[in-house]
């Protein structure tokens, strides 16, 4: 066409124009001279079947064939100066391109087409491949780069679409605690564990299967070929059970767990940074889940990602200041005479108009925007008030202690014991009616300076419990050296403990260990016959759960204290 040849006649650069069909309709002579006349690796022509051209990209794993560039810019996909190396069947050396397109509203007969503007840039590109490859990939794992799996999930829809019922997943995988390991154990031996990790994993999975480390600990893995939902769930409940069993670090058996959110995608419409920002958002959603070992991304989660989270933060700071929140208390019963002598505060919000939340719904929420420290001084607050009020009015209660569950966060803050002490002085309550609950994480992310807060806050008669023992990368160390009176054994240890006989052997070890420390121990989750008997033969002291009693608001708490 002249319009054409009188544009890109004379031009240096390859120049190559399509139809909506991805039907060649120009070719300038320098595009007819660099691919010989043959466009089918532009535009996925089979005309030409003793073509021998391939037409690929350098993305550091291993060389493989592009998708075809027209097509891509006549779905409406430009992109700027990416490039490829084109491999001729032909004893020529490799010729690396730069190739630009754009989508085109042809001029003469007002369709959409497509036009690329390729340049020969080889002469640049005289490099060492290896280090290109190397480039590409994470220096510790060998995974190929976020990059990398980004353009690879943009060929994966370009291929899909193509297909009838086809489909592609792309899961987010967070590897939940490797801070920890980081803090307790080094660097190193962090790094080991991600290595472990990794070489785990592929070797669950396919050849044909990407596995990216996005950074840190976070992961992406695209699967191609999805069949069914079906498949997507097998393969998420074979990367749970691959990682199941313990990882030996420098000594140590390490057990890991991982959040998994997976996104499905089958058209051009969809891209990779949406598929992996679905995946990441269904990741949160599986944290917040608890007990669910993965989800599957759904729009309604968008919606609450973006604005439904934004809206209950706002209403979360509200409640506190409106008295929205209110307690439960769980009782703590002394195995032996299944007395009551504990209770632990759990927290409750009655939102005005989407009823009563569960904590799953907003906790992990306060944690990520701070609101957790002001929410836990009400905790401690309503919580030691209504133990004073409980111990002046029924006789039953009065040597009643109350453990309260504090933040990370909260430990962070300046003269964490002066605040608590001002709380009980408030309040007029024996600090020995007070036991402070702290996780191992709340151990790790503030070990450098929690020994001395513990000590002081001990000093004041406060006793101190570890909660949740054995769930996060438990350090025996930690018992040495942090002052503790109580051991908090996670629910967990009493799932098939009578016929898991390794899970009983460890629990024997850590209710012995805590007796040699001088340690009371408690055991939570008890919510069977079994779970009672079991604890009862352990001996510990005491212990909480469905067995005795459910969560109890403060009436029905002051109501079973005066049965007692």
């Amino acid at each position: 066409m002249d319009i054409y040849a009188a544009l890109f006649g004379n031009c240096g650069d390859a120049v190559v124009i399509a139809n909506d069909q991805a039907q060649i309709i120009f070719a300038n002579a320098a595009a007819q001279a660099l691919f010989h006349n043959d466009f089918s690796v532009l535009t996925g022509s089979t005309d030409r079947s003793d073509s021998r051209l391939f037409f690929e990209v350098n993305d550091a794993s291993a060389i493989r064939e592009a998708s075809f560039p027209l097509k891509r810019v006549i779905a409406g996909m430009n992109f700027c100066d990416r490039e490829f190396r084109l491999q001729s069947s032909e004893a020529a050396p490799n010729i690396w391109l730069s190739i630009t397109g754009y989508p085109l509203l042809l001029p003469t007969t007002s369709q959409h087409g497509g036009i690329l503007i390729i340049r020969d840039i080889s002469k640049y590109r005289a490099i060492d491949l290896k280090k290109v490859r190397d480039s590409f990939r994470d220096k510790l794992t060998g995974l190929v780069s976020s990059n990398v799996f980004m353009d690879r999930i943009e060929h994966a829809l370009i291929r899909v679409e193509q297909k009838e019922n086809g489909l592609i997943a792309v899961f987010y995988i967070d590897i939940k605690r490797l801070k920890a390991v980081n803090d307790t154990f080094g660097y190193i031996a962090g790094d080991q564990l991600l290595v472990a990790v990794v070489n785990r994993l592929q070797a669950s999975l396919r050849p044909t299967d990407t596995l990216s480390r996005l950074g840190g600990d976070k992961f992406a893995l695209l699967v191609e070929d999805v069949t069914s939902f079906s498949q997507v769930s097998a393969i998420a409940e074979t990367i749970h059970e691959t990682l199941q069993a313990p990882f030996p670090i420098q000594g140590n058996n390490i057990n890991v767990d991982v959040s998994l959110g997976i996104s499905l995608g089958n058209n051009l419409s969809q891209t990779a940074d949406t598929l992996l920002r679905q995946a990441d958002i269904a990741m949160n959603w599986a944290k917040e889940a608890f007990g669910e070992k993965y989800c599957v991304f759904k729009d309604s989660m968008q919606a609450d990602d973006d604005s439904n989270s934004l809206h209950l933060e706002m209403d979360l700071k509200k409640a506190i200041e409106n008295h929205e929140l209110f307690l439960e208390y769980q009782p703590i019963f002394l195995i032996r005479t299944q007395k009551i002598i504990g209770v632990e505060p759990l927290v409750r919000w009655n939102h005005p108009c989407r009823g009563l939340l569960p904590p799953s719904q907003f906790i992990r929420l306060a944690e990520k925007t701070g609101l957790v420290i002001p929410l836990g001084w009400w905790v401690l607050k309503e919580s030691c008030h209504q133990l004073k009020f409980w111990q002046e009015t029924i006789p039953q209660a009065k040597q009643l202690f109350i453990s309260v569950n504090m933040s990370s966060q909260q430990f962070s803050q300046k003269d964490l014991p002066g605040k608590i002490k001002q709380i009980l002085d408030a309040v007029n309550l024996l600090p020995k009616s007070l036991k402070i609950e702290i996780t191992e994480g709340v151990l790790i992310e503030n070990s450098n300076s929690i020994i001395e807060t513990l000590k002081a806050i001990r000093s004041m008669g406060i006793k101190l419990s570890i909660d949740d023992f054995g769930t996060g990368y438990s350090s025996l160390s930690y018992l040495h050296k942090f002052p503790f009176d109580t051991l908090k054994i996670d629910r967990s240890f009493l799932e098939n403990a009578d016929s898991d006989f390794e899970k009983l052997e460890i629990l024997q070890s850590v209710v012995r260990l805590a007796w040699n420390l001088g340690l009371e121990v408690v055991a939570e989750g008890i919510e069977t016959q079994k779970h009672f008997n079991q604890i009862k033969a352990l001996r510990c002291e005491s212990g909480q759960g469905f067995l005795f009693s459910k969560p109890l608001d403060a009436h029905a708490m002051e109501i079973l204290l005066r049965s007692q």
